[in-house]
């Protein structure tokens, strides 16, 4: 059963920025890429390090632990080893607010 959930304000994450929120104990990251709100999974796939903490540029989070980066859009590594991704989840804005889907 999908699970449609406010997250925050599309204001509270401006362009080139990131932000974590807890979904029902779900750690998501949102990032703002040119206008386009993505949400993904917090956790990189390495060591757990919080993606919210990296760093942003264009479409590509970068884990501040160990920099093991990710393309926001779609949850694939872009380093070795490219078979390992992170979650991603449909979002949605309206009325200025960010709705993450969650199955």
């Amino acid at each position: 059963m999908k699970e449609i959930t406010r997250v925050c304000a599309a204001a509270d994450i401006p362009p080139g920025a990131m932000r974590y929120v807890d979904v029902d104990g779900l750690p998501i990251a949102l990032a703002n890429v040119g206008g386009t709100i993505y949400a993904f999974g917090d956790a990189c796939r390495h060591e757990g390090g919080p993606l919210s903490a990296g760093v942003l540029i264009g479409d590509t989070v970068t884990c501040p632990w160990h920099g093991w980066a990710y393309s926001v859009r779609t949850g694939k590594a872009l380093i070795p080893p490219v078979g390992i991704g992170i979650p991603t989840y449909p979002v949605r804005v309206e009325g200025g607010e960010v709705y993450v889907e969650i199955d």
